[in-house]
């Protein structure tokens, strides 16, 4: 099944970091009702589910959270993602040495703030109100990112303000507020052990003993990143994950022709009514 072309605007780095530039920075202050909540949060979370692991920190285009358990687990103490996204793979073994490499720099910043910040500063992020942007809050540059990717579902930057979906009130869980606040001020603790790497596959810190979960932009549907598949070279991929050492885990969607790749399951999506068609391709290295 060839590719269908498809025609995405994507912004400049600069444009992504500017859009937040201005902002006032300083921490939020919080009330001594939303402190005492969050104590309780913190009281009553406890280590990763084994079964499912952490739950995202953040929401992105292609995640593969929810599906991670259908890709084969890994046989090593190392898992290196060099496409980071939200690192779903990642999160359902956290416990393991977990390194990310990912080439957008907001989405590298978000995950070197989420390994450094305490849960403490994660539970003085305020509520965002309808007719509010990040900008209104008062926050680092990070945080404000953080929060942004939580205004809508499925994004590949952060918003500035709430999507229609968010100000609906359907699934709070589901969008910045309380639960999502908690959750991952209940998590941040488990990722200290994490490493984060701002930059392309290619640079990827070279390990071996390593799980290598690699999850690129797929060839027929990537283009909606800030460095999507147009401006990816398929053979010279195909070459360096052939070159990986131990076990290797690439993702792909159906049409995609730059690995042998084989079926793997058929999934939801975030779009009502659409499904995708996954297929994967592993090395037969030990």
């Amino acid at each position: 099944m060839p590719c269908r072309p498809i025609i995405v605007s994507l912004p400049s780095t600069r444009s992504v970091q500017n859009e937040f530039r201005d902002s006032r920075r300083g921490d939020a202050e919080v009330t001594a009702v939303g402190l005492k909540r969050g104590a309780g949060a913190r009281a009553a979370a406890s280590d990763p589910d084994p079964a499912t692991g952490l739950r995202p920190f953040f929401g992105y285009y292609g995640g593969k959270w929810r599906d991670a358990k259908l890709y084969p687990p890994p046989r090593h103490e190392t898992i290196v993602e060099p496409f980071a996204g939200s690192a779903g793979y990642s999160l359902r073994y956290a416990s393991k040495r977990v390194i990310l490499c990912e080439l957008d720099p907001v989405v590298a910043a978000v995950w070197k703030y989420l390994i450094g910040v305490s849960a403490r500063e994660i539970l003085k992020i305020p509520d965002l109100g309808d007719d509010e942007t990040v900008d209104d809050l008062g926050l680092i540059e990070e945080a404000r990112w953080l929060v942004g990717f939580w205004l809508n579902r499925a994004v590949t930057r952060p918003r500035r303000s709430p999507s229609k979906w968010m100000r609906s009130g359907i699934r709070p869980g589901s969008f910045w507020g309380e639960r999502v606040r908690n959750t991952i001020a209940s998590q941040v603790d488990s990722i200290r052990h994490w490493k984060v790497h701002p930059v392309s596959y290619v640079d990827c810190p070279s390990t071996r003993n390593a799980t290598w979960f690699i999850d690129p932009p797929y060839q027929c549907a990537g283009k909606h990143y800030l460095f999507g598949s147009e401006k990816i070279d398929y053979a010279a991929l195909a070459t360096w994950c052939r070159a990986r050492h131990e076990q290797v885990i690439v993702c792909e969607n159906e049409g995609a022709t730059w690995l042998r790749f084989r079926e793997l399951a058929d999934v939801k999506t975030t779009r009502a009514g659409y499904r995708s068609k996954e297929v994967v391709w592993t090395s037969k290295k030990p």
